[in-house]
């Protein structure tokens, strides 16, 4: 009978009528012959097939062509299926005659989630292109950083952020932007492209061209474990691995649309990170879900969609949750209708967990899972299908194909400590990046030749191969789940002409969990103004970067010998 159980519940591809079944669930040994104190999966390593991005995307089309694929909870505007692989393909061909535009060229993204982001996406890839998603509250200065370093040689946004995105590459020298018409009846900005006219045409693809599945498709920015944001490459064959393992026994939570059933999800989290890019969009794709497009988040239009489009399953971030929680508007049955929630970006507190059970009376799982940038992102999930998934303050056990260890702080040959034993999360999977973008300096600090990833996240775990992260050894600064990178902003506010030397910190705040806080060293013979410096950081940051935890003087900042900052002592301060 639990053979039979676990075979129905094995999802299954089919490419060139092989077909490959992904996982049966398997206590693993938390040790290796060649390493100890390596823990493993409990589900089975599973076949990967060696496939591009968009065959695995389109596999199901058949199936589900005829339903929603994607609406707009502000517009209404809507795809199906059909329309959105038919539209994707048209964008294909016409980015593949784009003057000046190469195979493995890049693209920027600079868009609030609409339902034309997973088009671009897949539109850009199937051409043989990569991507680099840009948040769209950038300022003009943020966003310039971004499209230098990556290289960007095409831009697609909305109608609406042409000025500032316009603004951002003058200095560039021909760079091409495409506009989206979000709000109706909006006149097409000068020299600006109408996405409209580039994504109608052909619905077959009217060229061919050798790609490899080692090809980097998606360059998103992280700060990794320290410094500045960084373009971490992630190839084909990385995504792909990650979809795989996350819609494995016991991993995957949902079901594929069939018949009259399809699952719905509020696509709140941005679609410019990771987490949402690839759990909710191109996971939630893949299975013929129905993706309800969030632009922007604010009360009103969320309680919309949860009672209007009444979503199955959710992915949300803790201040998402928080809102479910403390809102008085969200009825229990807005929540129970999701029947599972994934947490993710930071951990939920056991009191948080409790009044949510209380809240639903039971009737709905929130199960927290981990992950980064530089892993595609999942490494380790919850999930309802094995004992004590659930663990409050766990992060849940690895995924299939994926090698975790825990090392000592001070260790510099990374031998694996046992359970319940504190130290630094190393990964090691098919998801991990490939390395930063032009960058092997930082590619060396966190990634080494034995394919080992340092998360510069601490934590242990249990018995049963439960992990839990406890800390962060890196310097990043989480606030409502983005990252801040602390240089960033030392590297900005020491531009400042009233600033000798500068350190930033986060700090604790109730309702954003962290905030960033400067320590400033001023010039000598300045009037200086801690109100002013904020006003300047506001100026050229996105308001998430902003000084809210305050601007302190100090009379030097401490540092080791070799010149880093010491952000503990600032802290104690």
């Amino acid at each position: 009978m639990l053979l039979k159980k676990l075979l129905k519940n094995l999802p299954t591809r089919n490419f060139n009528n092989s077909y490959y079944f992904i996982g049966v669930l398997q206590i693993r040994r938390t040790s290796s012959a060649s390493e100890p104190n390596v823990v493993r999966s409990k589900a089975e390593d599973i076949n990967i097939p060696d496939v591009f991005l968009e065959e695995y995307l389109w596999n199901g089309l058949n199936k589900w062509h005829d339903k929603v694929a994607l609406v707009c909870a502000e517009t209404g505007r809507k795809y199906s299926y059909s329309e959105l692989h038919r539209k994707a393909i048209a964008l294909s061909n016409c980015l593949h005659n784009f003057p000046k535009l190469k195979q493995n060229d890049t693209v920027a993204v600079i868009l609030p989630n609409v339902p034309e982001y997973p088009i671009i996406t897949i539109g850009a890839i199937q051409a043989g292109l990569k991507i680099t998603p840009i948040n769209p509250i950038f300022t003009s200065d943020e966003i310039q950083k971004q499209i230098l370093t990556s290289e960007a040689k095409l831009i697609f946004t909305l109608n609406e952020f042409w000025p500032k995105v316009n603004q951002a590459v003058k200095a560039i020298a021909d760079v091409p932007i495409v506009v989206i018409n979000h709000q109706q009846n909006q006149p097409l900005p000068p020299k600006a492209i109408q996405f409209d006219e580039i994504s109608k045409g052909e619905s077959e693809l009217s060229f061919r061209i050798t790609k490899s599945t080692d090809d980097v498709i998606l360059l998103p920015y992280s700060s990794g474990t320290t410094g500045l944001p960084k373009g971490v490459q992630l190839t084909n064959k990385s995504l792909v691995s990650n979809l795989y393992q996350m819609t494995t026994y016991p991993f995957k939570l949902f079901e594929d649309a069939e018949g009259s059933h399809q699952e719905v999800i509020p696509c709140v989290l941005p679609l410019f990170h990771i987490y949402g890019h690839s759990m909710a969009m191109l996971n939630m794709l893949s299975t013929g879900c129905k993706l309800v497009t969030i632009p922007k988040f604010g009360p009103q239009i969320f309680l919309n969609v949860l009672k209007e489009h009444r979503p199955t399953f959710g992915y949300l971030v803790p201040p998402i949750v928080l809102f479910l929680l403390n809102d008085s508007n969200v009825r229990s049955e807005y929540i129970t209708q999701m029947r599972t929630i994934i947490c993710g970006a930071a951990p939920l507190g056991a009191a948080d967990l409790e009044r949510f059970t209380q809240k639903t009376n039971g009737k709905a799982k929130i199960l927290q899972a981990y992950g980064l940038t530089e892993a595609s992102p999942l490494t380790h999930s919850q999930t309802k299908h094995i004992d004590g998934g659930d663990t409050a303050g766990g992060c849940g056990y690895s995924l299939p194909n994926t090698e975790c260890k825990i090392v000592a702080l001070d260790d510099d040959i990374k031998t694996g400590l046992g359970c319940n034993q504190s130290g630094e999360l190393l990964i090691r999977g098919p998801q991990v990046m490939k390395g930063y973008h032009k960058n092997p300096k930082a590619t060396e600090e966190v990634l080494d030749s034995n394919g080992w990833l340092r998360t510069g996240d601490i934590g242990h775990y249990n018995e049963d191969g439960h992990f839990f992260v406890t800390d962060r050894l890196k310097e990043l600064i989480k606030v409502k789940g983005f990252q801040v990178a602390p240089a960033e902003l030392e590297e900005l506010i020491r531009d400042h002409p009233d600033v000798e030397d500068a350190a930033v910190v986060g700090v604790p705040h109730p309702d954003f969990g962290e905030v960033p806080k400067a320590f400033v060293v001023p010039r000598k013979n300045v009037n200086f103004s801690g109100v002013r410096i904020q006003e300047y950081v506001a100026s050229k940051a996105a308001k998430y970067k902003h000084l809210i935890g305050g601007v302190v003087t100090i009379g030097s900042i401490p540092k080791t010998a070799s010149g880093k900052i010491l952000r503990r002592q600032l802290k104690q301060l």
